[in-house]
Formats: C-alpha cells, sequence, structure tokens
C-alpha cells in the first residue's frame, strides 16, 4: 500500500511543479484475450478438465483482458541542454474469467538529460499481487492447494549516452524484490540484474536494437527445515532482447513493429529430494507483433499479438511436461494524450 501511496503523491507533485513546461498526460484503454491465463502445460489442460479445483475459481482456461493506465509527466528545464524529466503511471488489470488475477501496477521515473541521447534515469516499479494459479501448500498436505501470488519491487538506475549519428547504448543495473504471499513465502527471491543494449536508427526505415540482460536470483527465506520449503530455488538467468521498429514510409499505418526476448534461467538447486527444481533449466521465449496508427494528434491505435512457450529441461520428464506450456495474447489499445499548460 505504500507504494500505492508513493505512485500518487509523486503524480500530484509533478501537477504541482514549476518550470515553465506543459504537464503531459496520457490515458490507455485496453481490451486483449490470452488463451492459458494460468500458464497450463499441455498434461495440465487435461487433469483441470476432471478436477476442477485446479482451476482456482477461474471459469476457463482463457480470458478477455480489460487494462486502464494513466501516466503523467513534466520536464524542468535547467539551461538549453540540460533538463529533469518527472514521470508517473498507474495501471489496472482485470482477467474477467479469472477472478484471483487481477492486480494493479505503477511507477515513478526521474531523467536527468544533457544532451541528444545522453541521459541518466531512476526507475522504479511496483507490481502488486501478481497471481499465477493454485498449487498444493506441501508444508502441510499433497493436495491442499491455495492461491499463489507475487508482488514485484523494481529499482534500476540506467545510463543512456550517443555512440555516432545512428546508434545509442543503455546500460544499467537494478534490483529486484519478488516476494510472495501467503503460505509460497519460501519462494521470495531478491534478484540483482545487469543490462545492456544497443539501439541502431535504421536510415528510412526505423530502429533496430539488442539487449543483454544477466541477473542473479537469491532464494532468501527458504527455511533450513527438512520439509519442501528448504530447497533452495536460487537461479541463474540471462535474456536476449531484439526488437525492431519501422515507422518511416509506411502507407496507412504509422508503425509497425516485431521483437523476440528469450530467457534461460538455470536453478542451483542438486538435491535429489527436490526434482522439480534439481538440475532444471528451461528456455523461455516471447514473440511480438504490433503495429499503430494515428487517428489525430492525440488519438492512435496499436494492435499487438504475443507468442509465448516455456522449454523446460530437467532429468524427470514428468517435470518437463509440468513446468513448459504456450500461450498466446491478443491486445487492442486505443491511446490519447493530452497537455495541461496552466502558463
Amino acid at each position: 500500500m505504500r507504494y500505492y501511496i508513493k505512485i500518487i503523491f509523486t503524480s500530484i507533485i509533478i501537477s504541482l511543479l514549476n518550470g515553465g513546461t506543459p504537464i503531459e498526460y496520457s490515458i490507455v484503454l485496453t481490451g486483449g484475450y490470452d488463451n492459458n491465463a494460468m500458464r497450463f502445460s499441455k498434461d495440465e489442460f487435461q487433469e483441470a478438465s476432471y478436477d476442477m479445483a485446479l482451476m482456482g475459481g477461474a471459469k476457463t482456461f482463457d480470458s478477455f483482458v480489460t487494462r486502464f493506465r494513466f501516466s503523467a509527466n513534466k520536464s524542468l528545464i535547467i539551461n538549453d541542454s540540460r533538463s529533469v524529466k518527472m514521470s508517473t503511471f498507474y495501471a489496472t488489470s482485470d482477467y474477467r474469467d479469472t477472478p484471483d488475477k487481477k492486480y494493479w501496477s505503477g511507477g515513478i521515473d526521474a531523467t536527468y538529460r544533457w544532451g541528444s541521447y545522453k541521459n541518466l534515469k531512476y526507475t522504479l516499479r511496483h507490481l502488486d499481487q501478481f497471481y499465477l494459479r493454485h498449487y498444493v501448500d506441501r508444508d502441510i498436505s499433497m493436495d491442499a492447494l491455495a492461491s499463489c501470488k507475487f508482488t514485484d519491487r523494481n529499482q534500476a538506475i540506467t545510463l543512456t549516452h550517443r555512440l555516432s549519428r545512428y546508434s545509442w547504448m543503455n546500460i544499467g543495473s537494478g534490483y529486484l524484490q519478488r516476494y510472495y504471499s501467503r503460505p509460497f513465502t519460501e519462494f521470495d527471491l531478491d534478484i540483482i540484474y545487469l543490462k545492456g543494449k544497443i539501439n541502431y536508427r535504421l536510415k528510412n526505415i526505423g530502429s533496430v536494437g539488442l539487449q543483454i540482460d544477466r541477473g542473479r536470483a537469491n532464494n532468501i527465506s527458504y527455511a533450513p527445515l527438512l520439509r519442501p520449503s528448504s530447497f533452495d530455488r536460487s537461479y541463474q538467468t540471462i535474456e536476449w532482447f531484439i526488437p525492431l521498429k519501422i515507422n518511416k514510409k509506411l502507407i496507412f499505418i504509422n508503425e509497425i513493429g516485431v521483437s523476440a526476448r528469450l530467457e534461460t534461467r538455470k536453478y542451483d538447486a542438486e538435491d535429489p529430494n527436490d526434482p522439480l527444481h534439481s538440475g532444471r533449466s528451461h528456455l523461455d521465449s516471447k514473440y511480438d507483433l504490433w503495429v499503430k496508427k494515428k487517428m489525430s494528434e492525440n488519438v492512435s491505435l496499436t494492435f499487438s499479438s504475443r507468442y509465448r512457450t516455456r522449454v523446460t529441461d530437467s532429468e524427470y520428464a514428468w517435470v518437463n511436461d509440468l513446468k513448459s506450456f504456450k500461450q498466446i495474447q491478443l491486445w487492442f489499445n486505443i491511446e490519447w494524450d493530452l497537455i495541461y499548460d496552466k502558463y
């Protein structure tokens, strides 16, 4: 709740700041569809069809989704080349057919700029009570299910600098706290990560980038006792991200883009009593496509889609089947950009 208050407080402060510049607002309404809202594997689809307890109150495997996002930003001019930009946003998501999957997120950015493609940005993000699905709480039972949710608190610092006329880089580091609600607090993680990205402007086409993130997740709360929660779920991760955006010489539409995001995760666990994590790794792939059309100076429409697959590698075939899944998401956004200039 304190993060929610901070975001609202920052929004109020931004609206009161002086600086001779207007306040820019954005309102986004989104309708979407997720064909696998709880990320079920192929075998779990079959199991849940005759054991409705696995659904955790959900009506269907898929779900329609509605989202609302409000953002605001204001620049404070220092001189001709230097400025400070403050930004904030608040968003809500509601999965109509999955009652537990209703959550909010928010964030604050502070950016110091001293030239074209030269800036230093501090980012704070909060994701509140994100529902995964119902899992068995093995500390007390072999079949009793409980709702599994986590909250993310993510802070990062990113430096952007121009490399040449057509290229620039982003480098930074961050600290992500991923804490689970009871009874799954033994999965709590502190994640330290580094990130680097090279961006290149394609003349008369658009832009392309290559980003690499490297992280270390430390499982901070597993209990030192001989029970399921005593197992260490720490892991290492590396992610590759390649976006391509085309926004030049297009007919009818203003922008089209594609991206690929590939994450490899390797767990530390080597305990044979923890077959679910011991020697396990996976490749999580996300492929995105989007098309954007500006209807007017202030209104734009965006259609996007995502195809996601997770392929798990373990010594145990049942773990491969359990933790691998496929997912398709479709989204349609309507965005209004507004300006309030009290000067």
